[in-house]
């Protein structure tokens, strides 16, 4: 097999002093785009030199440019100078990371994967505008925002299906669902200890669809201090909740993978690693006493 190396070639446009030093960056999306390279490889046939990495690398970066912009904060109020350059540089760094992938496929001469990958960031925008609308009018429960974020999150890579040989496309869609929903999970984890960053995340929305009305006003004014938001993560379990989504996703990957049937990918086992340590390390931020 073709060494994955994707990350070290995304480096060289991710990675600068300025981003780094005054904002805060999104993960890179390894887990979804080393397994689009991966299935790329298989189709060697299919595709020219080094192009499985082209797409895997351009795939990663308009992903990053989707991830940096939600990484903007709505808030409204006074901000300092420092969360202005933070704010403006994650506009900026989101433009930035998205545009390269025109380029690249354009010096390329791919503009059938420039259609796709427009096309996909489309749908993902557009979604997104009508997930906004559900949440400000909280006409959403949790399972509605996870469902909504997995798609967001595997739609950019979807698009570049028909480059997959077709006797793998159903079980690439498989785990691609899978490792989406595994990648979402970890985000609303590492989010889940600060009130602001967790509003209107998967916590939020299992808080608030089991909470009673005294809790949902609470949640619905904003503003949450972190003890009363620590409370409710104790009362109603969601740390757990979290967790188990997390575990039953794996399971079912290695399901997959175990399949006599799906061939010469079970080497995709060590892709699993990240998410088998955040179960096997995992501490809830809450404690009871």
């Amino acid at each position: 097999m073709k060494p994955y190396r994707v990350p070290q070639l995304a480096r060289k446009y991710v990675e600068y002093d300025m981003i780094q030093q005054h904002t805060e960056m999104p993960a890179f999306p390894d887990s979804r785009t080393r397994l689009l390279f991966e299935f790329l490889n298989r189709n060697a046939q299919g595709l020219h030199a080094s192009e499985d990495e082209l797409y895997a690398l351009v795939t990663s970066l308009v992903q990053m440019g989707l991830d940096t912009h939600d990484m903007i904060d709505t808030l409204s109020g006074i901000r300092s100078p420092e969360e202005m350059r933070s704010r403006q540089l994650k506009v900026l760094a989101g433009d930035y990371f998205s545009s390269r992938f025109y380029q690249l496929l354009a010096l390329a001469g791919r503009i059938e994967a420039i259609s796709k990958l427009s096309d996909a960031v489309c749908e993902v925008n557009a979604g997104k505008m009508s997930l906004y609308w559900e949440m400000k009018h909280y006409r959403l429960n949790a399972a509605q925002y996870l469902s909504q974020m997995v798609c967001f999150k595997q739609e950019l890579f979807l698009s570049l299906t028909s480059l997959i040989a077709e006797q793998d496309q159903e079980v690439w869609k498989q785990l691609l669902n899978e490792f989406a929903l595994c990648d979402t999970l970890v985000e609303q984890w590492e989010k889940r200890a600060e009130p602001d960053k967790s509003r209107f995340g998967y916590m939020f929305w299992h808080i608030y669809g089991n909470g009673d009305q005294h809790e949902q006003a609470l949640l619905s004014e904003g503003g949450t201090e972190t003890a009363v938001w620590r409370k409710l993560v104790l009362k109603y379990k969601a740390e757990d909740a979290i967790l188990d989504k997390l575990r039953t996703a794996v399971t079912h990957i290695r399901q997959t993978l175990s399949d006599e049937q799906n061939t010469g990918i079970e080497e995709f086992e060590c892709m699993l690693e990240p998410f088998l340590k955040l179960l096997n390390s995992s501490h809830p931020v809450v404690r009871e006493g």
